[in-house]
């Protein structure tokens, strides 16, 4: 679970990577477009993990003002954040999208390390015995576009 997950963080900083080359060259509908596709991706990501995997743990270990809860804060900033730099790219304010981008990507970075080292490797262990079929429905949840939720 904690490969595909990460796959899917690193696919999420690709997109985004696309759209900050786009809006450092003045490219608004190219850097539009590309935010837009990391836009959805990101909420693919959240809505995967707050409508599935998180509360999956939060039952099988009745932990649910851990890391889970911390990791639902950190989804409504970042979701907070998306917006801002969407609005930013949309008026055309390549300085006021970079500094939202580059808040963004921090925040992205240390949130994906406390996944990807602390939560993903729980699940893995506290959900082994039903890890293929959360597997499947993860993947199926994180690639199929239009699955994002607000």
């Amino acid at each position: 679970m904690r490969d595909v997950m990460a796959r899917h963080h690193r696919s999420c900083d690709d997109l985004l990577a696309a759209a900050e080359r786009a809006a450092a060259n003045s490219a608004w509908g190219t850097a539009l477009d590309a935010f837009a596709r990391f836009r959805e991706a990101m909420l693919v990501h959240f809505s995967a993990e707050e409508s599935f995997l998180f509360p999956l743990f939060e039952q099988r270990t009745g932990i649910h003002l851990g890391p889970t809860q911390v990791m639902r804060l950190e989804h409504a900033q970042m979701r907070q954040l998306l917006a801002a730099a969407e609005s930013a790219l949309a008026a055309h304010d390549g300085e006021e999208y970079a500094g939202h981008a580059e808040t963004l990507l921090i925040m992205m970075q240390q949130h994906n390390v406390k996944e990807e080292n602390v939560l993903y490797p729980m699940c893995d262990e506290q959900l082994a015995d039903q890890l293929e079929a959360i597997v499947q429905q993860l993947e199926q949840s994180i690639e199929q576009p239009g699955q994002g939720a607000e």
